[in-house]
């Protein structure tokens, strides 16, 4: 009996943090605004203070570890496959791309946003295969592997014209 309530019981916790504190409920492109908010947080975030190459990487298995236990419990207890609701994939995505980039130059931040749209929107060959994984991993390895060739993408740009 009490395996059923669980079931049924709202799943709020798993849900805050799978829709990015309530961003993915926006009506209009979900994915991209919490893209987008995430490329803000990290361009003001980076423009007080200096985020350290650990720190930048901490914070991305920090966001990919809450994203897959939010993910998990969601498809262990509502059977979920990737509602558009749920965009903490594109909010640890988002922050790979932006890894170890200077994410105080405004240029890059905009680049590594559009480029990680492009992927995570059309993907290519084994991001399309990632998406079709079962469970939170199929969840969140989609926008985990789009934000690899955004990033090599930025990086070059950056490292070409911008730097």
């Amino acid at each position: 009996m009490k395996d059923q309530n669980s079931k049924i019981k709202p799943r709020w916790f798993s849900k805050m943090i799978a829709s990015f504190l309530g961003v993915g409920y926006f009506p209009l492109f979900p994915g991209t605004i919490a893209s987008l908010v995430t490329a803000a947080i990290a361009y003001v975030l980076a423009t007080s203070v200096e985020i350290k190459y650990i720190w930048d990487i901490e914070i991305f298995f920090v966001l990919l570890l809450i994203g897959l236990l939010a993910g998990y419990d969601l498809v262990r207890h509502k059977d979920i496959k990737d509602p558009k609701w749920f965009v903490m994939d594109e909010v640890a995505g988002m922050w790979l791309s932006l890894i170890a980039l200077p994410k105080g130059n405004i240029w890059v931040v905009l680049i590594a946003f559009s480029m990680f749209r492009v992927f995570d929107i059309f993907k290519p060959w084994l991001i399309r295969k990632a998406e079709k994984l079962p469970g939170a991993t199929g969840i969140m390895l989609d926008d985990v592997l789009a934000a690899v060739p955004s990033w090599v993408i930025t990086f070059t740009i950056w490292k070409i014209f911008l730097n």
